[in-house]
């Protein structure tokens, strides 16, 4: 049988093998890490960004889409500007602006008289809902 390391006894003579690394094989993971992170970090952060955008479109969309059933669940004509869209719509992120050039118009059935709603954001390309005429249906935001 052939004797393992384990259990063979170590030769005086021989040093001791040294255990660890070493500095330089250290500063090398570091520098890798580092560079790694250096470029991770950007386009984890241009993704948060995109998918915050989505979900402030997403629920302009949803509250523009609820307009014409609240003036006929209400009962009375409604007029929305954009200021009253503000107030229904959860906090915007800073330096976002909701517009609209025209209130928005329902009838006390649900009838909508049109309008256009402007959702800008710094440095970002400005989206755009129409609200169609009459039945109040939206275009997809562009």
């Amino acid at each position: 049988m052939r004797a393992t390391s384990a259990c063979r006894p170590r030769r005086v003579d021989q040093p001791p093998r040294p255990r660890g690394f070493t500095l330089l094989e250290l500063l090398v993971v570091l520098a890798l890490t580092a560079l790694l992170t250096g470029l991770v970090a950007p386009a984890a952060l241009r993704g948060l960004d995109a998918a915050r955008e989505r979900g402030v479109a997403a629920d302009v969309s949803a509250l523009l889409s609820g307009l014409p059933v609240r003036a006929f669940k209400g009962g009375v004509p409604q007029q929305f500007d954009a200021a009253a869209l503000m107030a229904l719509l959860p906090e915007l992120p800073a330096g976002w602006r909701l517009q609209t050039p025209t209130p928005l118009r329902y009838s006390a059935v649900g009838v909508a008289e049109g309008g256009n709603v402007l959702l800008q954001a710094p440095g970002r390309q400005t989206l755009r809902w129409r609200v169609a005429a009459g039945t109040g249906a939206l275009d997809a935001p562009r």
